[in-house]
């Protein structure tokens, strides 16, 4: 059984010292064991693109179940570098430029001078992945739409009209198989009459399976919100130039589901109690302030609980 305290800055339990200690979250690199020492060769840099790679791996996940490939998240991401290269070289050197800009981020001076020339932040490109691509095409391309405009259903095999020869339209590096089960996986895509020979199964596009549902925009909103305020937290406090803030964790394992299922209901019970006085004196202080110039701060308090198989 391991049970131990996550946080970047000391912790004391003097009740249970043996079972409590502090550890710096991410500075293991991916390949190795979390009980082994890192490789003295490894660089700063290898650790946080180590540990960067360990956060990302369920984004990933969220991506990809939503239809983002590689390609189009690679193509966002630059912009992410460029914007958050300025205001380290303004830190560190002073005023900006491109070359310093395409030095720091490893973005090429072109994209770079392309990018300050506009003066904004662009839309990330919308690359659309190959299974994305059939659902775009069938749904408006009039070989696959009836006269009012609606995406017809299409026999799974065969030839003109078929759903085979709209992948084969898109793309003849995927399989037109497995293009049709991304899309069923997707939920865009729904089987009329599954008990018939495949190839004469028809298939229909959901129209609106690629629109939000009520309230998504919102999740994603608070999701990016309260995980971009926790990594910025951590990362404040790696770079330790300010007085640490509150960033820690209590983690356990060898739990049965019932014993998991405890500390879930004594955590709720615990943010339920901090959530009330948190906002209770929250309230009172922005009240206080809600004139004061020099109220220019903002914070977030928050607390998660995860339960999963050990890994």
């Amino acid at each position: 059984m391991v049970i131990q305290s996550s946080a970047v800055f000391p912790l004391t339990c003097k009740a249970c010292q043996a079972l409590v200690w502090p550890e710096i979250v991410g500075y293991i690199p991916i390949s190795m064991d979390a009980n082994q020492e890192p490789d003295k060769t490894d660089s700063r840099g290898d650790l946080a693109l180590a540990a960067s790679l360990r956060l990302l791996a369920p984004l990933v996940t969220l991506l990809l179940r939503e239809g983002v490939t590689y390609p189009h998240f690679a193509q966002a991401l630059k912009q992410v570098f460029l914007e958050a290269a300025v205001p380290i070289i303004e830190e560190q050197q002073g005023r900006p430029n491109d070359s310093s800009i395409s030095v720091l981020s490893g973005v090429h001076r072109k994209d770079v001078r392309e990018w300050r020339r506009v003066g904004k932040p662009r839309a990330p490109a919308k690359t659309l992945s190959v299974a994305m691509q059939v659902f775009a095409r069938w749904a408006n391309d009039p070989a696959y739409c009836d006269e009012k405009g609606q995406p017809r259903q299409l026999v799974r095999g065969g030839g003109p009209g078929s759903f085979e020869e709209l992948a084969s339209s898109v793309s003849n590096d995927v399989h037109p198989r497995t293009l049709l089960e991304e899309l069923l996986r997707l939920g865009v895509v729904t089987i009329i009459d599954e008990g018939v020979e495949p190839a004469s199964q028809r298939l229909r596009l959901c129209a609106e399976g690629f629109v939000p549902k009520d309230g998504i925009a919102e999740m994603l909103r608070l999701f990016s919100d309260n995980l971009g305020d926790h990594m910025a937290t951590a990362v404040q406090n790696i770079k330790g130039s300010s007085g640490p803030m509150l960033e820690q964790s209590v983690y356990a394992n060898k739990l049965t589901h019932q014993s998991a299922e405890t500390l879930n209901a004594l955590s709720r019970q615990i943010w339920s109690r901090a959530f009330h006085e948190v906002v209770t004196e929250a309230t009172r202080l922005c009240r206080e302030d809600e004139q004061n110039p020099e109220a220019n701060q903002r914070i977030r308090f928050g607390m998660y609980y995860y339960k999963g198989p050990i890994t």
